[in-house]
């Protein structure tokens, strides 16, 4: 596999704290088993499993006898710039945002401030529906029923949030208290409840009894100025940059920001009890509830798991399972771009921390706390961390290499029990997989496979949306059209898919064969509409908004007089108003899945 200068040029230098004077490389890291592996080597195989997993940039540190043992980061921050990832660089915590909110609560706790079992609503002021984001909870009487031990061992009964759910109000799911439901909802009410029992917002508090007390300079609930200048961008499995989410609310479900030797000094305290009762300590290891379901997310969250299968419990804001080395505590984390995980085994005093700039941390996560540290315990099947070495890896490999008859011979070759440990069907993978072919600009590669995919498996109604995009990819418009008219004929029942392919046929059509708009109609179009611009070019139309990822200009396709679409985005139109002297005055911008903005003309 050829290297990637992103990765394979930028491995920082490893940072080592060693006993005796032993150089890194003399001392190794100690895995779980009691061998060794030297630094040269790990940092070679993590740039390779970085390649492997598409992940941009990348934060390790190890724990060994209650000490950072090694901590390094890997990459660069922002995919297409040679800045490398640093000790000091920032990643978002994601849900280890959960898990210091923990050690918080239970500091409050030992400071009787809390009690884990008494009613979360009984510290409140004012009842629980009086506070407006809880107002869809004003009949319900099962609030009174809630306690932090519940939130804090996501036995609520809360969805994880409540926009996942159909109608986008929170409701109890199941019923609190009698099943494993992880749920954001239920830390964001504990928070709360925080806040109002101790008159404090959560970062003061946080600050004061977790960050500094522990040393974790580089960690906050909200996105600090300091941490502009070294942060890692969060990008899309592809290696594309998205952004950064600069959060300045504090959540304690999720708004941390952090660094892989911070979130590690913060482990050594946890596992040592630092700043806890020896019974606070020992609660936050004990099992609270055990999970039962196949995985802890999505529709397999509803599934009950068969005999045998390798769950965890959770504890007060931790996942535990049971190892050969002890208990194993661990918590993963994804939102957007980001991900993380870290996995400790606190009678070893051994822990790894992994902090990724891209959701495809999940795909390397495997293969790096393997390598690290040993672990082969982590309960990736219930995370649903697919790794990059999958049945769906394998089959993007032989397809982007020597086309679909290559990928079917290696289906071939692959068992189905090991399909069906990340995907019901073998649609679900050809699926999975052109989406990575189409994600990675092998384009053509998925247009084959989905004109292959719709004619094996007709009944699925979303092959011709896919099979269009693809074509759509390599610039085969009147194609793509084609697929959407027929993915529409097959649909007519369904409002949904009906709605859908009418758009975007429309949409593939405006740009096979766009409508023939005068010169002099374009002159009145362009101009500034507050932060949209339209700007007249070689006898085209070129659209721009200010203040989104990227603003470059792209041309404008008419699908009638008024309104015009994007190449590359099939989800958006734009449509020029006319007051009724004739004369442009807004522009209107539509959308597939949302309602309509409008922005006025800029005056002069």
């Amino acid at each position: 596999m050829t290297k990637r200068p992103w990765v394979a040029g930028l491995i920082s230098l490893a940072m080592m704290a060693c006993a005796g004077g032993e150089s890194a490389d003399e001392a190794g890291i100690t895995r779980l088993d009691g061998s060794k592996v030297g630094v040269a080597s790990l940092e070679a195989d993590i740039a390779t499993i970085m390649e492997a997993a598409r992940l941009p940039g990348l934060q390790v540190a190890v724990i060994d006898d209650g000490e950072v043992a090694y901590s390094s980061g890997f990459g660069v921050r922002e995919a297409g710039t040679t800045s490398p990832v640093g000790a000091e660089t920032v990643f978002a915590a994601l849900s280890f945002s959960k898990t210091m909110f923990a050690y918080l609560v239970a500091r409050l706790v030992d400071e009787g401030v809390l009690d884990l079992d008494t009613p979360m609503v009984s510290y409140l002021p004012k009842p629980l529906h009086e506070y407006e984001f809880y107002a869809d909870l004003a009949r319900e009487e099962r609030v009174g029923l809630l306690t932090p031990r519940m939130a804090l061992s996501h036995t609520t009964g809360f969805p994880n949030w409540r926009w996942f759910t159909p109608d986008g109000r929170l409701s109890f799911i199941y019923e609190p208290g009698t099943r494993h439901g992880y749920s954001g909802e239920g830390i964001f009410l504990l928070q709360l409840v925080v806040e109002e029992a101790t008159g404090r917002g959560l970062e003061d508090l946080a600050q004061e009894k977790v960050f500094r007390p522990l040393g974790m300079s580089r960690t906050s609930f909200v996105f600090l100025p300091e941490f502009e200048a070294d942060h890692a961008t969060d990008h899309d499995h592809y290696l594309n940059p998205i952004g950064k989410e600069r959060r300045d609310e504090g959540n304690a479900a999720g708004s941390a920001q952090t660094t892989a030797e911070d979130y590690a000094r913060f482990l050594i305290a946890v596992m040592a009890g630092e700043g806890l009762s020896a019974e606070m300590r020992e609660a936050l290891f004990t099992p609270q509830v055990q999970t039962e379901h196949v995985r802890m997310f999505g529709p397999l969250s509803q599934v009950p798991a068969p005999p045998g299968a390798h769950l965890p419990a959770w504890g007060l804001g931790w996942g535990l399972a049971e190892s050969d080395h002890g208990r194993a505590f661990f918590h993963t984390g994804n939102d957007r771009g980001a991900a993380n995980y870290h996995v400790g085994f606190p009678e070893q005093g051994r822990a790894v921390v992994l902090l990724g700039s891209s959701q495809t941390l999940e795909r390397a996560a495997p293969a790096l706390t393997r390598l690290i540290i040993g672990d082969t315990w982590s309960p990736y099947e219930f995370l649903g961390y697919e790794p990059f070495d999958s049945p769906r890896g394998r089959l993007v490999e032989a397809i982007a290499a020597a086309g679909l008859s290559a990928g079917r011979v290696a289906r071939s070759s692959i068992a189905d029990e090991d399909v069906r440990r990340w995907h019901p069907e073998d649609w679900a993978l050809w699926d999975s997989v052109g989406q990575d072919l189409a994600g990675l600009g092998h384009a053509e590669a998925a247009a084959e496979l989905y004109a292959a995919f719709v004619r094996d498996y007709p009944e699925r109604e979303f092959g011709h949306d896919r099979l269009g995009t693809a074509l759509a990819g390599v610039g085969r418009y009147a194609d793509a059209r084609a697929a959407f008219t027929d993915g529409l004929e097959i649909t007519t029942e369904d409002p949904f898919w009906s709605s859908l392919y009418s758009w975007k046929a429309e949409w593939a059509g405006a740009l096979a064969d766009p409508a023939d708009v005068g010169e002099a109609t374009l002159v009145e179009y362009a101009g500034a509409y507050d932060t949209r611009h339209v700007d007249l070019n070689d006898g085209a139309l070129w659209y721009y908004r200010e203040g989104t990822p990227d603003p470059t200009p792209r041309r404008l396709f008419a699908l009638d007089e008024r309104t015009f679409v994007l190449e590359g985005n099939d989800s958006f139109r734009l449509r020029f108003d006319r007051d009724e002297a004739g004369t442009v005055f807004r522009v209107t911008g539509q959308y597939l899945e949302s309602d309509d903005d409008q922005t006025m003309r800029t005056p002069g």
